[in-house]
C-alpha cells in the first residue's frame, strides 16, 4: 500500500522539479503556494501536514527560497560605513 500524501507534499515535489529544471519563476510561484498551504493550516490550528510538522515545512520552504537567491537584500535601516 502506498503512502497517501496531500496537497503540501505534491506541491513541494512540483517545486523541487521546477528547481531541478532551473525554472526559477515557476519554482518561486510553487513555493509561494506551499507557504499559502502551510499558513492556512496554521491559521486553522493544524500542527502537521502530511505527517510532518508545520515548522519543518516552513524551514524547508524558506531554505529553498533562500537557495534560489530571489530574496531582496534586507535594508534594516542601519547605515553602514567603510572602516
Amino acid at each position: 500500500m502506498s503512502k497517501k500524501v496531500g496537497q503540501i507534499t505534491n506541491t513541494w515535489k512540483q517545486a523541487l522539479e521546477y528547481i531541478k529544471q532551473k525554472n526559477v519563476d515557476a519554482a518561486v510561484e510553487t513555493l509561494d503556494k506551499c507557504l499559502l498551504i502551510v499558513t492556512m493550516a496554521d491559521e486553522n490550528g493544524a500542527t502537521e501536514l502530511d505527517g510532518k510538522s508545520l515548522e519543518l515545512w516552513k524551514m524547508r520552504i524558506w531554505v529553498k527560497i533562500e537557495d534560489l537567491g530571489v530574496l531582496p537584500e534586507a535594508n534594516l535601516g542601519y547605515e553602514t560605513q567603510d572602516i
